[in-house]
């Protein structure tokens, strides 16, 4: 897989400095694993995996293949793309973006609207009202699912922002972790016991 690397003309030096979301998308699709190596490196400097894989996860698509893009996108890539030991690493994180497509040609990609990232990394509290806008933004939901699920996810994240502010040196992934094991009614015992 290795491939030695075309010098780029001189005037692509100076001329083709953006990255290009878009191809970079398109490359995806086709599960082109040299695109990357190709960049010159000013692109490659602009490439941002966060905004890639929010484009890429979804396609303007029912069915199997909607489905199909969410599920691999997350096993693929998004479950390690922000791992400490391949986040400075842009060309493996590229990599396991290729790997999430299916391969079976160019689609219509749209763009995944996210939670506040003060809400998202555990930074602040959610407030049910904006979880609720936010689902209804990415699913189709009767009212009362909706208000179900923006309510259990209100709970969790209240839970594990808890967690986060009793313990703000640990890894956002070990407070989910820790969040799965420990329930509300084990922090007030903990704390009791502590005299919190």
């Amino acid at each position: 897989m290795a491939t030695k690397k075309t010098a780029p003309s001189s005037d692509e030096k100076f001329t083709n400095q953006d990255f290009d979301l878009f191809k970079a998308i398109d490359a995806i699709d086709a599960k082109n694993y040299d695109w990357f190596s190709q960049l010159t490196p000013e692109q490659q400097r602009k490439f941002s995996p966060y905004m890639m894989i929010h484009w890429v996860s979804s396609v303007k698509k029912d069915g199997d293949i909607g489905r199909y893009y969410v599920m691999s996108a997350d096993a693929n890539a998004n479950r390690y793309l922000f791992n400490d030991a391949v986040q400075n690493h842009p060309e493996l994180q590229w990599l396991m973006l290729c790997a999430s497509s299916p391969g079976i040609g160019k689609q219509y990609h749209s763009w995944i609207p996210h939670l506040n990232n003060k809400v998202a990394t555990l930074q602040e509290p959610a407030k049910k009202k904006d979880v609720k806008d936010y689902f209804a933004k990415i699913a189709k939901l009767e009212p009362d699912a909706l208000d179900n699920v923006a309510t259990l996810y209100t709970e969790t994240q209240h839970h594990d922002y808890r967690l986060a502010e009793m313990y703000p040196n640990m890894k956002l992934e070990d407070i989910k972790v820790l969040g799965s094991l420990v329930t509300a009614e084990d922090i007030k015992q903990y704390e009791a016991a502590t005299g919190n």
